[in-house]
């Protein structure tokens, strides 16, 4: 590429703005660094239609605004790059993605662009800059190996953990309380039964893991249906909540069927539509109420 400042617009690979076409000189040429200054920049346009290198010629001339600019430095001309004319601030994370090695530990916005680091150069990660608060999940997800459970942001983070390094779950700080029901999708081998949130998450359990349910903490109230359902080997006809899933037992196990315990008076009819042959099972006080129907 030529290092200047003048564009011929016959040389551009596609059609140029039609400002440009109106600011342009008799010949077909147009000062670009006087046209972004009074039009606008375009920097990325500019570079992949143009045989020039503004920046470059900006950079040398001292006519560069390092301030609004600095990130097309790390992608255009990254040899000129200037650690202490480089916006930071704002753009510290376009030197992460396309030059690490220019980064500046000291001078690098850890607090807004860790991210960056942990996503495109985790080699340079800097444990006590790098803001855990806000940014523990690209940990998880881009650099496991750099996992601090000390640091990380358990309470916030926890499923990300569950779904990219599940061998990093720290049982301790691991938020059982909300992301329960991820440890028993996703992997189960890691499921603490004194931890896990029974109250909330053991349908997740009956569905994914059955051979991790603990009969004794198992929620049968709210999630007897999951049981009868996913894993009716699994069913405590002492526990199962006959009550309200009697309906399920019908429909997924009828062979789990306790006619003491199931609830013939509201869900006969489930044993009607599902499994006829188990009306036979029913106490006949309840017979003739099919359907809700009382004929007696």
């Amino acid at each position: 590429m030529i290092v200047t400042n003048i564009l011929d617009i016959r040389n551009l690979t596609d059609l140029p703005y039609k400002i440009w076409i109106e600011g342009c000189n008799d010949d077909g040429t147009i000062d670009m660094h006087t046209a972004f200054i009074k039009y606008g920049e375009d920097y990325t346009w500019l570079y992949e239609h143009s045989n020039i290198d503004l920046i470059r010629w900006e950079i040398e001339n001292d006519c560069f605004d390092w301030y609004k600019h600095s990130k097309y430095v790390t992608e255009y001309c990254k040899d000129l790059f200037d650690p202490n004319k480089y916006n930071w601030k704002d753009d510290s994370w376009f030197v992460a993605r396309d030059c690490p090695e220019k980064i500046d530990p000291k001078k690098y916005n850890w607090i807004k662009q860790s991210w960056a680091v942990a996503a495109f150069c985790p080699e340079r990660l800097d444990p006590d800059r790098y803001n855990w608060k806000r940014y523990s999940s690209y940990i998880a997800e881009f650099c496991p190996d750099k996992l601090d459970p000390k640091r990380f942001k358990w309470e916030n983070f926890s499923f990300y953990v569950v779904e990219f390094c599940p061998d990093k779950i720290d049982p301790d700080r691991f938020n059982w309380e909300k992301e329960s029901w991820a440890v028993a999708q996703y992997c189960p081998d890691k499921l603490d039964p004194d931890k896990f949130n029974w109250h909330y998450n053991s349908c997740f359990v009956a569905m994914f893991c059955p051979d991790k349910i603990d009969s004794d903490k198992f929620n049968w109230k709210d999630a007897s249906q999951c049981i009868a359902r996913y894993c009716p080997d699994k069913l405590d006809p002492d526990k199962f909540n006959w009550e309200d899933c009697s309906d399920f037992v019908a429909e997924f196990c009828p062979d789990k069927i306790d006619p003491d315990k199931f609830n013939w008076e509201k869900y006969s009819d489930s044993v009607a539509k599902f499994c006829p042959e188990k009306l036979k099972l029913m106490p006949e006080k309840y017979k003739g109420k099919i359907n809700g129907e009382n004929n007696n």
